[in-house]
């Protein structure tokens, strides 16, 4: 399954905001290997951020 690219600022700052809330309900719940591969994800979409203009 591939997951859709975010494209515009906006669209990053939306994926950021709901895989963190997922990662801490995650943590909640104690999966935590589940809540390490979304801060993962989270990290990477924030590097993306940190190279546009």
């Amino acid at each position: 399954m591939s997951l859709r690219e975010p494209k515009s600022i906006n669209d990053i700052r939306t994926a950021i905001r709901e895989l963190s809330t997922r990662a801490d309900l995650a943590r909640r719940e104690g999966r935590n290997a589940d809540a390490a591969e979304l801060d993962q994800r989270v990290r990477h979409y924030r590097d993306e951020l940190s190279t546009r203009p």
